[in-house]
């Protein structure tokens, strides 16, 4: 996680590495991208008609079009799938979140009716808020060790946050 000093915002956030996707992208894509250019280079230059593609009206020509047309489909689509996918997923965090919050607010409210002490209910409150705040945190910590692919909340990291 990428730790801001500050509510201020900095245009250096924009170009800043740590954190990002962009290293990750670019070692995906840059080596095709290069392949693409020597080839379409060596097609132009040297003259070399590459598989035939550059005349639409011949079958090799009509092939590949087809093939590019059904691959720019399937990256649209599986997009458009991972992006579906994730806004679920985070409505599904924060709708969970809210049923513990109505959850500890009414155990809370409850607890106004009590004929115990008023200290204890006072503990008893406190304690029940720090519960809930603890399993949103183990959970959060749980999920996000999930993602990153590492095992269980069992990392040192989980360790690390003071109760």
């Amino acid at each position: 996680m990428i730790q801001y000093e500050g509510a201020k915002f900095h245009p250096r956030l924009l170009l800043q590495i740590r954190g990002s996707v962009v290293p990750f992208s670019c070692m995906v894509a840059l080596p095709g991208a290069m392949l693409a250019v020597v080839l379409k280079l060596i097609a132009e230059h040297i003259g070399w008609p590459l598989l035939g593609l550059e005349d639409r009206d011949t079958v090799a020509g009509v092939a590949w079009t087809s093939v590019i047309s059904l691959l720019g489909f399937i990256v649209v689509f599986r997009t458009s799938q991972a992006y579906s996918r994730f806004w679920e997923g985070t409505a599904s965090l924060y709708r969970m979140q809210g049923e513990w919050f109505n959850a500890a607010s009414s155990l809370v409210a409850f607890c106004k009716l009590s004929k115990a002490d008023k200290s204890d209910t006072f503990v008893f409150q406190h304690t029940l808020v720090r519960l809930i705040s603890l399993l949103n945190a183990v959970v959060l910590i749980h999920l996000s060790h999930s993602a990153a692919g590492k095992q269980g909340s069992g990392s040192t990291s989980a360790r690390a946050f003071e109760l």
